[in-house]
């Protein structure tokens, strides 16, 4: 910074308040010192901001998986908000262990991060003795069991609601429901508009709830043919994600179904890959790059405007209808 201000023919404080874009400085100073500092090749030392203002300007975001479909758009969403802000995201993956997610509550003790973004319906144990941790943290689709912690959703139960009302309208009535884990909040929800719309039309008999312990292909697979072993054939799989319908669909056409003439699929999500199956897998389309944008301003207001924020954020959903669901009787 010191060759900066002699080339410049300033002091190091200008050089300085010209890097930070203080109004303090003319136009033609700053565009001065900016040409010098891209001759030279100049770089603001990042840590020693960090250790002046005493913030790492980094969020870490967690999520189970970096291999799951849904996370991607999430994250894409979360990275351009704060980017735009000057905030780095660094990405951690538990792969569903709680040991794995403790550890990467450590950053947030150690001041790598500034906050965390979680993904996993969790909080790291490691961090839940931190004096007002809850205003650090932000939870996108998955609430935590922590009260004070902001939460982006959908409205699941009416999302699968209007799935099961289409699946009804379309002449289903032996619908099964490929479910995820009942410890999520969400696939609770998915799965009790299911329950309860079968009973309020008076088919409880016939409700059938497969709980996964994974919300991916090789379980949708796995339960699809579960499900055919049984020899009472569904006419209809609601499945609780994308990834599930994508799996279940391929355990009906290895036991030689037509889809949907012998069964229909809809799934959750609205993946890409959701309008690219044969046929296409009607679903229900959930804002993934508006929920991480969304998660994403909480957690700048939260930490850097010390702002008030709201506790839940309701995004909508809708309903995509494609080829994978035939009208019946």
């Amino acid at each position: 910074m010191a060759d900066i201000a002699r080339l410049a023919g300033v002091d190091i404080s200008t050089v300085s308040r010209a890097l930070a874009r203080s109004p303090r400085v003319t136009e033609e100073t700053r565009a001065r010192i900016e040409e010098i500092v891209r001759e030279t090749g100049y770089v603001v030392n990042k840590t020693a901001v960090t250790l002046r203002d005493g913030r790492a300007n980094q969020v870490l975001v967690i999520n189970p998986d970096i291999s799951a479909s849904f996370y991607p758009e999430v994250v894409k969403g979360i990275v351009e908000a704060l980017a735009k802000r000057g905030i780095n995201v660094l990405l951690g993956a538990t792969m569903r262990k709680a040991k794995r997610e403790a550890e990467l509550g450590k950053q947030l003790l150690s001041g790598v991060v500034d906050g965390i973004i979680t993904i996993t319906g969790n909080i790291p144990e490691t961090i839940l003795n931190t004096p007002d941790f809850e205003r650090k943290v932000v939870a996108i689709a998955r609430p935590v069991p922590h009260e004070g912690i902001p939460w982006v959703t959908i409205d699941n139960y009416r999302a699968a609601t209007e799935v099961m009302e289409h699946l009804y309208a379309m002449g289903h009535r032996r619908i099964v429901h490929i479910a995820g884990q009942s410890r999520s909040e969400t696939f609770r929800e998915r799965s009790a508009a299911y329950v309860d719309f079968m009973r309020d039309k008076g088919l409880s008999e016939l409700a059938d709830v497969r709980e996964t312990e994974y919300f991916d292909a090789d379980a949708g697979i796995e339960t699809m043919k579960s499900i055919l072993d049984t020899g009472k054939r569904p006419t209809a799989v609601f499945c609780a994600s994308d990834d599930l319908a994508i799996g279940a669909m391929a355990a009906a056409r290895q036991a030689q179904l037509s889809i949907p003439g012998d069964v229909s699929f809809f799934g959750f999500d609205d993946l890409k890959v959701a309008g690219l199956m044969y046929p296409p897998l009607s679903t229900v389309s959930v804002p993934r790059f508006e929920m991480g944008r969304r998660g994403a301003d909480l957690i700048f207001s939260r930490i850097y405007k010390g702002g008030a924020t709201p506790l839940k954020v309701v995004l909508d959903h809708h309903l995509v209808l494609r080829e994978s669901v035939s009208r019946i009787g």
